[in-house]
């Protein structure tokens, strides 16, 4: 029923934000940023809405429908080939060099910018940026690590690794610090950990050929609550320190893959450490500072989250508004066209500031839903409308945590 495609960018609410409401144009061809203008942004932001409206939109409803593959025998996850073809479109306009180390071949641009590309592939097909993540997280193991372990962070962006977080245990969900996973340092100075995570997100895929988790567990001897807690990199198979090339399985495996509302090619997963073989990860840093070394990780996702909020709300009123243009509401033309310019302008007004990025956008998101659906009248109710997919994710993104 919509003259458009699943997905439409508003690049000019975005221009504004950016250059009228922010004045990125004053922090821009100096300094940092020395090597960045308007005109350069711009046709960054121009070439990434070309990219999300076609190669990243292509596999968004057969991504949805189709979801993940499990194999239950060995722990691993299959993604649809539509998926894995618009992810590969991602990787190879080198995208990810905008949450990469600049040292290792990263791009420096402004956090704002960072975000207005990003919202556009969340609103596209967000699953891309999720299993994208590896990148950032190889960021913070770049920051926060030895020696050794910022080559492991160069080996994540040079080989493409994947990466996840691994906070959230079946008794320890919000109550992190009841974390029981448990980790025994061993005599060559790596740890063996032991556990369940649950709700891990990119637990697995066959996008990479190698996967770093991130996780938290209770060293022998750490003291209880959060403060007892240690982060580790855990690879899901071990590699030559030097050169990263793969050796043998890691004893991380995915037990189980978790059946959502929406959202279904990214991999929501069980996970276990340690059963089938030793789980051997490496101590962040050297030191014993878990919990605010995630914290580098969840502000990221908290950024990610809020973000998604907003690119949801903003391609399901792109499609709404497209659709109320042409809709015609029963036999009068003029009685048409003034209730629908009546709705469109209530939804105008009642658009959130770009600024709300976290609970209130992530509620506000909800709500627009509603009003979206409203709009486009009962085609809502079939699986594939965007409005339905929307409040759906929407849903899904104000439940997420860490994870």
């Amino acid at each position: 029923p919509c003259p458009m495609g699943h997905y439409a960018a508003n690049l000019r609410d975005i221009e504004f934000c950016l250059f009228d409401l922010l004045h990125r144009e004053s922090i821009l061809g100096k300094s940092l940023y020395s090597d960045l203008d308007r005109a350069t942004t711009m046709g960054m932001l121009e070439e990434v809405k070309r990219l999300c409206e076609n190669d990243l939109a292509a596999s968004f409803i057969e991504g949805d429908r189709k979801g993940t593959e499990f194999n239950k025998a060995t722990g691993d996850v299959k993604l649809p080939e539509s998926f894995k073809k618009s992810y590969k479109a991602y990787i190879d306009g080198e995208w990810w060099r905008l949450d990469a180390p600049v040292e290792l071949g990263g791009m420096r641009v402004p956090a704002s910018i960072r975000w207005a590309i990003a919202e556009m592939v969340l609103g596209s097909n967000p699953a891309i940026h999720i299993y994208a993540s590896g990148y950032a997280f190889a960021h913070v193991a770049y920051l926060l690590g030895t020696d050794i372990q910022k080559k492991m962070a160069k080996h994540m962006v040079d080989r493409h690794w994947g990466a996840t977080m691994q906070l959230t245990e079946p008794d320890a969900g919000s109550d992190v610090g009841a974390g029981r996973s448990k980790a025994v340092q061993q005599p060559d100075g790596t740890w063996h950990i032991t556990g369940t995570k649950r709700f891990i997100t990119s637990g697995d895929a066959d996008l990479y050929e190698n996967i770093m988790h991130f996780t938290l567990a209770r060293r022998e001897g750490g003291g209880p609550g959060t403060k007892g807690l240690s982060l580790f990199l855990i690879p899901k198979y071990m590699f030559d320190l030097e050169t990263g090339e793969l050796g043998k399985r890691n004893g991380v495996y995915v037990t189980n893959v978790e059946h959502k509302m929406g959202l279904n090619v990214s991999a929501t997963c069980e996970m276990n450490l340690g059963e089938k073989e030793p789980a051997v990860g490496y101590l962040l840093g050297e030191v014993h500072n878990g919990i605010a070394q995630m914290f580098k990780i969840i502000e990221f996702a908290r950024m990610m989250v809020g973000t998604k909020a907003i690119s949801t709300l903003s391609a399901g009123y792109q499609q709404a508004l497209a659709y109320a243009k042409t809709r015609v509401q029963g036999g009068d033309m003029k009685e048409s066209k003034a209730m629908v310019k009546k709705e469109v302008g209530f939804m105008k007004k009642a658009g959130a500031p770009k600024s709300m990025i976290k609970h209130e956008m992530e509620e506000y998101g909800m709500k627009k839903g509603g009003m979206k659906k409203m709009a486009a009248g009962g085609f809502t109710r079939e699986a594939d409308g965007i409005a339905s997919k929307g409040k759906t994710k929407a849903k899904q993104i104000t439940m997420k945590r860490g994870g």
